[in-house]
């Protein structure tokens, strides 16, 4: 055999053989959860004949914790709460009638450090400003409570990077207390 047809032969081989091998990497990909505990499998087959999929999950010691059977399908998205589980390594589970493939996910709680501030604005009665920084997203609870301990406001809010705002508390006439925490679990209380 000729150097070129030799070397043609196998550029088509190795060629063929990775694209085999992506097919079925790209088959299955699971999403990162980027800290919020959820992760995101995508399934697409290269099937035309739609098909049963069965979805499991298992924890570290090959426990399963979660199964599911998708029916009648070519392609699927789904996403996998993780927050009711313990921190550590888990394998998704992923079987049609062409086999099974494994995908391993670590899932951990992200906390992130914020600093949090609340103060009075000076020479504005009853007008408050709150100010986060931080470096990553982060969920922020802000709950607003007056001097019997009655919620007067409540929200969430994701903050990266440097957030501030104003809080005009008039038509409360109380001295207000705040309570703000992030994932960290650290609540800081600021009275009033």
């Amino acid at each position: 055999m000729k150097p070129t047809k030799y070397i043609a032969c196998l550029t088509f081989l190795f060629t063929t053989v990775m694209v085999c091998r992506s097919q079925n990497l790209e088959k299955v990909t699971v999403q990162s959860d980027m800290g919020s505990g959820i992760f995101n499998l995508v399934y697409k087959t290269k099937s035309t004949v739609p098909g049963t999929v069965q979805v499991s999950i298992l924890d570290s010691n090959g426990k399963t914790v979660f199964t599911e059977s998708i029916i009648k399908t070519l392609s699927f998205a789904r996403p996998y709460n993780f927050n009711d589980q313990s921190t550590g390594d888990f394998t998704l589970v992923v079987e049609d009638k062409e086999g099974k493939i494994e995908k391993k996910i670590t899932y951990s709680i992200k906390k992130v450090e914020s600093m949090i501030e609340v103060s009075k604005i000076a020479n504005a009665s009853d007008k408050y400003m709150l100010r986060i920084v931080n470096h990553d997203d982060d969920q922020i609870h802000v709950k607003i409570l007056d001097s019997d301990k009655n919620v007067l406001h409540e929200e969430s809010i994701t903050v990266n990077g440097k957030y501030a705002v104003v809080y005009n508390l008039r038509k409360f006439k109380t001295s207000p207390t705040f309570e703000v925490s992030g994932s960290n679990g650290v609540l800081k209380t600021f009275s009033f």
